[in-house]
């Protein structure tokens, strides 16, 4: 995970280990394989931690930063991936890269750029998972690794501690009545729900349509979500207001285990969070989503 290479980077630091970091400043063209703000770190030995995205273009990189770091020196330089560049590093990908290389040692300067990086890193997103249970408990796993921060709700103590998720950023035991009353769901956030039987997961699903969430995402079978959608028509809601609502929830891989069905809600999530952050490569494709759900008729 991000915070854990910077955790990395400056532990090294510390121990007077001198490190470049290499960071994509700018990039164009759907082909490179990362955007602005990735970054990793290169030692003096040429091993690298964190990524800029692999390849050749990634090993060229660590070459030009442990040159670099053995003069402690800081650099830029603009990298072409196609077969056509002046300086062919054997990538057709397509696009350019500008890649900025910062020379860290033990000082306050150094210390400073690291603690930025790890302000920038914080996830932005939240993901509220309503209800404890097994797939919960896998969904967490998945989620901190690809930097989501999690709120989980459970009205049942044996479902929503500590002890069960340690790294959450929030456990709230519960009933699920008022929901928006105890907390506030933005424009950036995502809600999962899947509690313990239709009846809650309908309570809830009918309080976070009323939220700004980006995503809401409901477990459960076709017939299971039927039940609930036509609950949610003659409450007022209309059917374009119930197409936010992706359910059942995940890409449907035909998982059956909890860990199984967690990656599948991950993928979905993801995807979702590529959108909202107009990620070239999604955007390119905007109707993806879209077309993935209508193919699979899961609105209706």
């Amino acid at each position: 995970m991000i915070i854990e290479v910077l955790e990395k980077a400056s532990a090294m630091l510390k121990n007077n280990i001198d490190l470049e970091l290499v960071e994509i400043i700018e990039s164009s063209g759907f082909g490179t394989p990362r955007k602005e703000g990735a970054f990793m770190f290169v030692d003096a030995t040429g091993k690298s931690f964190g990524t800029v995205g692999g390849g050749n273009y990634e090993y060229q990189c660590t070459l030009y930063a442990k040159k670099l770091l053995l003069e402690k020196k800081s650099g830029e330089k603009k990298y072409e991936l196609n077969q056509e560049a002046t300086e062919n590093i054997g990538m057709v990908c397509g696009g350019n890269s500008t890649t900025k290389f910062t020379y860290l040692t033990n000082d306050e300067k150094s210390h400073n750029i690291i603690e930025e990086l790890k302000k920038k890193s914080k996830s932005k997103n939240i993901v509220y998972i309503f209800g404890g249970g097994h797939v919960s408990t896998e969904l967490k796993k998945i989620l901190k690794y690809v930097g989501f921060e999690y709120v989980v709700w459970d009205d049942r103590t044996d479902f929503a501690n500590n002890e069960r998720f340690p790294d959450a950023k929030e456990v709230i035991c519960a009933s699920y009545e008022n929901v928006l009353e105890k907390i506030k769901i933005t424009k950036n956030d995502f809600v999962v729900v899947m509690t313990r039987g239709h009846a809650f997961d309908y309570m809830v699903e009918k309080q976070v349509l009323k939220s700004d969430a980006f995503y809401i995402g409901v477990i459960g079978s076709n017939n299971k979500n039927k039940t609930i959608k036509e609950k949610l028509l003659l409450d007022g809601f209309t059917e374009e207001e119930l197409k936010r609502v992706c359910a059942p929830i995940g890409f449907q891989i035909a998982g059956e285990t909890p860990e199984e069905i967690a990656i599948s809600i991950t993928s979905e999530i993801i995807m979702y969070r590529s959108i909202l952050e107009k990620r070239e490569k999604v955007m390119r494709e905007n109707q993806l989503v879209k077309l993935y759900r209508e193919k699979l008729n899961m609105n209706e």
